[in-house]
C-alpha cells in the first residue's frame, strides 16, 4: 500500500475539483449516449402520426414504444455518467470530498454538518441527479408504451409527463446556476445574462434539453385519452413530439461541439 506522501496529487484545474479533466473516452460515451437518445426520440415520435398508427401492416405504437424505451435508456446512461462526475457532496465522493471542501471553503456560507451546509455542498450533484430521475421516469413510462403493456398505457403517459416536468425544471435550474456563475469572481453569485453567455455551448445544451422536456410535457398531455379524440388531435401530438425530439437532438449537437471543439485539460 502506498503511503500518503506517495499518492499523486489531485489535478484541480482553475482551483475547482468539479472541473477536473474529462477523458476522451468519458466524452465519447457521454456524448454518444446523449446523441443516440435524441435520435431515437425523433424516430419514436414519428410512430405516433395517424398515417403510421392506422397502417394495418405496421404496428407503429409498439415500434414507437421500443424506440422511446431505447432512447430513454441512452439518456439515462448519459445522465448517470454525468451525475457520477458531479456527485461530490452527495455520495461515493471520498476521493474528492476533502479537496473540494478545502478549495471552496471561502464560498460555503454554512457549516458542513448543518442541513443547509450539506445542501450547499451537494447542490450541483443534486441538480444532475434530478436529470437522471427525469430520464428514469422516461424509461419507466416508455416501457409501458410497448404493446405487451398496453393496458398500462395511461400510467406510462403520466410517468412521461412527470419525467418531462422533472427534466425541464432540472434544465432550468442548470441555466439559473450558470447565470449565477461569474468566471472572473467566484464570490459574485448574482444572476446575469452575461454569465450565461460565458459558455454558449453549455447554454445550448441546457436550453434545448429544457425545451425538449416542455414539448414532450405538452404533447403527452394532449395524447391522453380525454384530449386525443380525433386524427387531428393525434397528429398535433405527434408534431409536438417530433419538435421535442428535435430539441433533444439539438442539445446533443451542442454537447458534441462542447466535448470536442472546446478546451479540455
Amino acid at each position: 500500500m502506498n503511503s500518503e506522501s506517495d499518492r499523486k496529487p489531485l489535478v484541480i484545474p482553475d482551483g475547482n475539483i468539479l472541473d477536473r479533466p474529462q477523458s476522451l473516452t468519458w466524452r465519447f460515451f457521454h456524448g454518444t449516449h446523449y446523441m443516440l437518445g435524441g435520435l431515437f426520440f425523433i424516430c419514436g415520435s414519428c410512430m405516433y402520426f395517424p398515417t403510421a398508427i392506422h397502417n394495418p401492416n405496421f404496428r407503429s405504437l409498439n415500434v414507437g414504444g421500443w424506440l422511446f424505451t431505447t432512447g430513454s435508456f441512452f439518456f439515462l446512461l448519459a445522465d448517470l455518467q454525468e451525475w457520477y462526475y458531479y456527485r461530490i457532496g452527495c455520495c461515493f465522493d471520498k476521493k474528492y470530498r476533502s479537496t473540494y471542501e478545502t478549495v471552496n471553503a471561502d464560498l460555503f456560507q454554512h457549516p458542513k454538518n448543518s442541513i443547509r451546509g450539506v445542501y450547499e455542498r451537494a447542490v450541483i450533484g443534486i441538480n444532475f441527479f434530478m436529470s437522471a430521475c427525469g430520464s428514469a421516469l422516461y424509461l419507466a413510462g416508455s416501457i409501458l408504451f410497448i404493446e405487451v403493456f398496453s393496458k398500462y398505457l395511461v400510467v406510462g403517459e403520466w410517468l412521461f409527463i412527470i419525467g418531462s416536468a422533472v427534466i425541464y425544471i432540472s434544465q432550468g435550474w442548470k441555466l439559473y446556476r450558470s447565470g449565477c456563475t461569474n468566471i472572473n469572481n467566484r464570490h459574485d453569485q448574482k444572476f446575469t445574462i452575461s454569465n450565461l453567455l460565458n459558455d454558449k455551448p453549455a447554454l445550448g445544451v441546457d436550453f434545448f434539453a429544457g425545451a425538449g422536456g416542455i414539448f414532450y410535457f405538452i404533447g403527452t398531455i394532449l395524447f391522453l385519452p380525454q384530449f386525443n379524440k380525433t386524427d387531428s388531435d393525434e397528429g398535433l401530438s405527434a408534431i409536438i413530439f417530433v419538435i421535442g425530439g428535435t430539441c433533444f437532438t439539438l442539445s446533443g449537437l451542442f454537447l458534441q461541439y462542447r466535448h470536442y471543439f472546446t478546451k479540455h485539460l
